[in-house]
């Protein structure tokens, strides 16, 4: 049974030479597999080369109007990732992908959340997310909000009202999707941020994974502001075997590569309602 590892990291910028070294290192001591990162800083359809051998792919989603937002995934280079469709946000606040790892669908969702306003943005988005889901669905990333204020925050108090906060937790259970950390940690107390304004520490980052495959998922754990999840899968299997099956099955399911920019309010409006 292989391992896949997914780690969701906000490096808080990934221009410097010196902090891609340090992130790169990073990821490859916690043998992550596929890497989440959000505030990259990239600008939209301006990306760096990220030359780097042991992480060789990546997707990014620049920001349009802000050098703030920015949010990428990249693939370990023994993971074999075929990209069937895509959604970039042009705000540089979330990345959707659909694509296979050893002829199994996966959708990958990668999101940073503004600070304010977060229950109407996660109400533009989970409709989207809906319609595009397929597969085994992870998503992860700096959500900006603290689902159990009990335990999530020393402040004991979330950045939603209690309706809200509510209300956006039956939207997440509706999607079935779950908060891997906590099922697993029910009652221990960690954070990934420290907000100095507030005094207060806080768990803002999160994976949720497709009900359904959370038995997966043994364990998850929070290291150095990242927030990182093995993904036990016995279908998974190293690049050299997905080679020899190429031709025997993968390609004739392959779907018609599919890219959508969401590019304005009105249509986010139409593809939404």
């Amino acid at each position: 049974m292989a391992t896949i590892v997914i780690t969701s990291y906000n490096v808080k910028g990934f221009n410097a030479p010196s902090k891609r070294c340090q992130i790169f290192s990073h990821l490859k001591k916690k043998e992550c597999s596929v890497a989440m990162l959000q505030e990259t800083h990239f600008r939209f359809n301006h990306y760096p080369n990220l030359s780097y051998s042991f992480y060789p792919d990546w997707y990014h989603c620049g920001s349009g109007s802000s050098a703030s937002g920015g949010v990428s995934i990249g693939f370990r280079k023994d993971v074999s990732f075929q990209l069937l469709a895509q959604i970039l946000d042009p705000e540089g606040r979330y990345l959707l992908l659909k694509g296979t790892i050893a002829n199994q669908i996966y959708t990958l969702i990668n999101i940073y959340a503004p600070n304010t306003n977060q229950f109407e943005w996660f109400k533009t988005l989970l409709p989207i997310v809906e319609t595009f889901m397929e597969g085994i669905t992870i998503m992860g990333g700096d959500f900006n909000v603290t689902f159990e204020p009990r335990l999530d925050t020393t402040s004991l108090k979330s950045t939603l009202s209690h309706k809200n906060l509510i209300n956006l937790k039956k939207k997440f259970i509706s999607l079935g999707l779950i908060d891997v950390w906590r099922t697993l940690n029910p009652s221990t107390r960690d954070y990934t941020f420290y907000s100095n304004p507030h005094c207060s520490y806080n768990r803002l980052d999160y994976i949720l994974i497709s009900k359904e495959h959370i038995s997966s998922c043994s364990k998850s754990y929070i290291d150095s502001s990242s927030l990182i999840m093995p993904l036990y899968l016995p279908m998974y299997k190293p690049p050299k075997f997905l080679l020899k099956s190429i031709d025997g099955g993968l390609m004739n399911n392959y779907y018609p590569l599919l890219t959508i920019l969401l590019s304005s309010r009105n249509i986010l409006r139409n593809f939404l309602y």
